[in-house]
């Protein structure tokens, strides 16, 4: 009897113990779903991030060109980038979305530049962007569909270099981050002197000499510091003043 009864609480503590490794399991199975789920609903229905600022935008629509105004499209660069503190002659708009590729920046290009009327638009975009799915040539004619899009409504466009990324994350598998970024950069420069558009280098800013991300400008490979802010805040200020 003792030994029957021994077997059934070993029986019964094992499926007590599938039971509870079952429930677990299925939890965490249900987290993942959620994740991606959600991660699915965003990429299909805000890919764009158009319906980030909409409300703001609405307030904020104009009939004339407003001199004074400035709109900063890009990324978490340019969200966590205090304006105001640093460029008190202008009416400053930050059309920053943290992580955003270059595909998003033309959905809204419409609604957060064009419809805004300002008179210039500060064009800045991630290393995010390159990937080995992304060929730079893709890249680049990104850029230059932003940047007809801005002059031909009257709005003068500022392209920037992107910010170079840190040695560790130089690398994507085999693929060369830094050596991409460098060759869209280079291209970048002499596509702005051709097309007479102003250009920001933030890679020259922020690099260190050796060409990657400098630590002291850094808090990691997507964040600047106060310094980092406080250097490319002066390279804009500069590129500014030669605005028409």
């Amino acid at each position: 009897m003792k030994s029957y009864l021994k077997t059934v609480l070993i029986i019964s503590l094992a499926l007590n113990i599938a039971g509870v490794y079952i429930a677990f399991r299925a939890v965490g199975y249900r987290r993942n779903v959620n994740f991606y789920l959600d991660k699915y609903t965003n990429l299909v229905s805000e890919f764009s991030g158009r319906r980030r600022y909409e409300a703001e935008n609405r307030k904020l629509i104009s009939e004339v060109q407003l001199q004074n105004r400035l709109i900063f499209l890009g990324t978490q660069i340019i969200e966590n980038w205090d304006l105001n503190h640093y460029f008190t002659g202008f009416e400053t708009i930050n059309r920053g979305i943290s992580g955003q590729r270059l595909a998003g920046y033309l959905l809204r290009f419409i609604p957060d530049v064009i419809e805004l009327k300002p008179k210039g638009a500060i064009i800045e975009f991630s290393s995010y962007n390159f990937r080995p799915q992304n060929s730079v040539y893709e890249l680049k004619d990104y850029i230059a569909s932003i940047a007809a899009l801005a002059r031909i409504n009257e709005i003068e466009p500022v392209l920037t270099t992107v910010i170079p990324v840190r040695q560790e994350l130089a690398m994507f598998g085999s693929y060369s981050v830094s050596d991409s970024l460098a060759k869209f950069n280079n291209w970048l420069v002499e596509y702005c002197r051709e097309n007479r558009y102003l250009l920001a280098d933030f890679n020259e800013a922020l690099s260190n000499n050796r060409g990657f991300l400098a630590e002291e400008f850094s808090i990691d490979n997507t964040h600047l510091t106060r310094a980092g802010y406080d250097q490319i805040s002066r390279v804009m200020l500069k590129v500014l003043e030669r605005m028409p």
